[in-house]
């Protein structure tokens, strides 16, 4: 809404000096000093070219009462003035909006379903990696700690049973808290253990993260799930970085193009999705037998909008030793203490 007011104002402004222009080109020129002398005082006044005179002879300009201005600079004047109204009207629309939206995503709105029941194979450990310690900590349980500290009515923990013990005891130290914490087992694939978690979640707004992401923050969860009660699913992703290649096949590891790099994104959690729209989503998967790989896709599915909230580069997944590593020179300059 600022674009067409600014455009507005422009005009105004071009307007004006046309008229401007046009006195000063058939009056022949400007003596500026001379069009400053003090006059006699007038109630309204503006500066228009005398009936004749050469530059730097006779004054070119005196003051003249308001019925005398020109029609083309009042009419500059009025379209300014028309601007600056339309602004500030835009302006408080833009900010009831804003309102609007902050009240619909509120805490009584959003329950979070963490997901920490992956293996990690990949980071060649004895246990799954989302409870490694880093700095002092569960890799999970610092996702958990965020989503505490955000104003969300309900978390759904999903685990298996055996490593419940780890939230349960880090709950019991911090004490009280003002959400429902729960518990559900994981699913054969990333789809199913959304799923199992969404089934315990009673909030119109839902929020998925994967518990191996510990370094997102408040501010981002935010962002993100105003984004969602405003648009009906948005996720967090960062512009991509590097060029992409796509291959001809799985097995054909030969270049089949490569897309435009400046519409590229990639993927991170939260991925905040009104639950109504993600029981379709998951409704639709079932009945055609599909699979997906992100939350926001079973949206895609149903042919729905989803925006792409900005996230930050420092929301990683950890997913290797040399992540590790990473997420802490990052909690480092954040400041963060080990708890130890």
């Amino acid at each position: 809404m600022r674009r067409p007011a600014r455009l507005l104002r422009i005009m105004a402004l071009a307007c004006a000096g046309l008229a401007f222009a046009n006195q000063c080109c058939r009056h022949g020129g400007i003596n500026f000093i001379q069009a400053v002398q003090p006059v006699e005082p007038l109630h309204v006044t503006h500066v228009v070219p005398a009936s004749s005179g050469k530059f730097g002879s006779t004054p070119l300009y005196q003051r003249v009462p308001e019925n005398q201005l020109p029609p083309s600079f009042v009419a500059g004047c009025l379209v300014a003035a028309f601007a600056t109204t339309r602004s500030s009207w835009s302006n408080q629309r833009n900010k009831k909006q804003r309102m609007r939206v902050a009240c619909a995503a509120s805490g009584s709105e959003v329950g979070v379903v963490l997901l920490s029941a992956g293996v990690g194979k990949r980071m060649g450990a004895s246990i799954p990696k989302q409870y490694i310690k880093l700095m002092g900590l569960e890799i999970a349980l610092h996702s958990l700690d965020t989503f505490l500290d955000c104003d969300v009515s309900e978390i759904v923990i999903v685990c298996a049973e055996e490593w419940q013990h780890i939230f349960k005891d880090h709950l019991e130290k911090r004490g009280s808290t003002k959400c429902a914490l729960k518990f559900t087992t994981g699913g054969k694939e990333r789809q199913d253990s959304v799923r199992n978690g969404l089934a315990k979640i009673t909030a119109p707004i839902v929020a998925i993260h994967d518990a191996a992401r510990p370094l997102v923050t408040k501010e981002e969860m935010e962002k993100v799930v105003a984004d969602a009660a405003e648009h009906g699913a948005a996720l967090l992703a960062v512009p991509t970085k590097a060029t992409i290649k796509q291959a001809v096949a799985v097995d054909d590891n030969f270049v089949a193009a490569t897309p435009k790099r400046k519409l590229l994104w990639e993927a991170h959690t939260p991925q905040v999705i009104r639950s109504d729209l993600l029981r379709k989503g998951f409704e639709k998967a079932e009945k055609e037998n599909l699979e997906v790989t992100d939350d926001v896709s079973l949206i895609e599915l149903l042919g729905e909008k989803v925006k792409l909230t900005e996230g930050e580069y420092t929301n990683i997944k950890v997913t290797t030793p040399e992540d590790i590593a990473v997420a802490e020179t990052i909690l480092r300059e954040r400041g963060y203490v080990s708890p130890e």
